[in-house]
């Protein structure tokens, strides 16, 4: 039977969602992968690749096979290191020599920027480790994204759309939400997008208060740098029909104003970074602009914007 129009569009959805939850696909390492502790804790997920790196730091990593589910390994960081600050200060280390030896892919893009490594978005921070390095551990990062939209007169709702700059480490040249960062250590989830409103689109600071936290989404991404479990809190900002964001930092090239029927056909076109479509997605569908009349996959798509570490 010819698939209608309806139809393919859900299946593109669909494949663009597995695609981002790459970790439960079938050829990923979910059956290979092993559990990382620290403290008791877990805090992440490692490739065999990963793992068998780990063990140049035996005075670091104690590595055992699962006895439950084989050929998985545990991999804990020494009890010996008790302290958050010890075990910030030898992960460091270890991720330096990683990093002066050209381990592995996912040190590429060092930013001198730390994130805090926690097994839960409430629970305490066990140690923080450099960005570059938490694909390598799959240690669950959190980030502030934010949709821009217009209620345009003639164009009805519109959002606007950043464009990643060329020299980003991560999908270069791609397209991105209008506003989006990653949470640092010690900045909070409201706090960093302000800032990142004022730094990636020269938003000005009483306009980017207004931004509005409608939930999150939650994905477990794979690539060839390592396993990333990724927490994406969502936020709205109706912005003025006069108001054109600019291009403050080197994050961005250029933003532009797209349609709901021109964001549908972008979405499934390869042409966003996974997770800022995902974003784009949810907005979508909490507008209505996406219906489970018309989207077969709908209940599924919802399910693969809520996936758990």
């Amino acid at each position: 039977m010819e698939l209608n129009a309806n139809h393919i569009f859900s299946k593109q959805l669909l494949c663009m969602m597995k695609n981002l939850n790459k970790f439960n696909n079938t050829g990923s390492s979910k059956d290979v992968s092993s559990q990382f502790f620290v403290a008791g804790q877990k805090v992440g997920i490692l490739t065999p690749k990963v793992v068998e790196e780990l063990q140049r730091y035996p005075h670091v990593f104690e590595i055992s096979l699962n006895p439950n589910i084989s050929p998985q390994k545990t991999v804990q960081m020494s009890d010996k290191y008790a302290s958050y600050d010890e075990r910030t200060k030898v992960m460091s280390k270890v991720i330096e020599d990683m990093a002066q030896r050209d381990a592995h892919i996912a040190l590429r893009g060092w930013r001198n920027e730390l994130y805090e490594v926690a097994s839960g978005p409430t629970i305490p921070s066990l140690l923080k480790m450099e960005r570059a390095a938490v694909g390598i551990f799959g240690v669950r990062t959190y980030g502030s994204h934010m949709n821009g939209f217009v209620n345009h007169p003639e164009k009805g709702m519109c959002l606007w759309i950043a464009r990643r700059s060329n020299s980003k480490a991560t999908f270069p040249g791609m397209l991105d939400n209008m506003v989006a960062g990653g949470i640092s250590s010690g900045v909070g989830i409201y706090e960093t997008m302000v800032k990142e409103c004022q730094e990636e689109a020269g938003i000005p600071p009483e306009l980017a208060k207004k931004v509005v936290p409608v939930g999150a989404i939650s994905y477990i991404y794979e690539d060839e740098r390592g396993i990333q479990p990724d927490v994406q809190y969502c936020f709205d900002l109706e912005v003025p029909f006069d108001f054109v964001p600019t291009v403050v930092d080197r994050e961005v090239q250029s933003f532009s104003l797209h349609t709901i029927d021109e964001l549908k056909k972008l979405i499934v076109k390869d042409e966003f970074k996974p997770n800022c479509a995902a974003v784009t997605l949810h907005f979508l569908i909490r507008k209505g602009a996406i219906l489970p009349e018309q989207v077969p996959d709908y209940l599924e798509l919802i399910r693969l914007l809520h996936v758990q570490f």
